[in-house]
């Protein structure tokens, strides 16, 4: 869910956009990486990213950042509950200069291997 400036139905500010992502219980998201730098906080539930190769875990609470063209993945742990990530990002400045791009991983069925 991204969130937006209710007065111009864009992003939250010029230079800083806001999201709460959603990770059902289970989820195993696939590797990806992009232009534009987030900043993430656990607001519910327990789970785990890969960003280049190595696991973060986090919790309730915990705050982590995924850099620019980071390859990264996030995962649920647990099987029951949902886990609910909000991030502030960079990409307003990023999609205004024309320079966002995205590639998902292809090797590893779309899955890193931790180093």
């Amino acid at each position: 869910m991204q969130y937006s400036n209710p007065l111009t139905g864009g992003h939250v500010m010029q230079t800083m956009g806001a999201a709460m992502q959603l990770l059902p219980s289970g989820f195993q998201g696939k590797a990806h990486k992009h232009t534009g730098s987030f900043v993430y906080q656990c607001a519910k539930g327990k789970g785990f990213s890969i960003i280049n190769g190595k696991r973060f875990d986090w919790k309730e609470r915990d705050i982590f950042c995924v850099p620019s063209w980071a390859c990264h993945e996030h995962h649920n742990l647990s099987e029951t509950e949902d886990a609910c990530l909000f991030q502030f990002n960079d990409l307003p400045v990023i999609e205004s200069l024309g320079l966002f791009q995205s590639r998902e991983l292809e090797e590893n069925n779309g899955y890193q291997q931790v180093q």
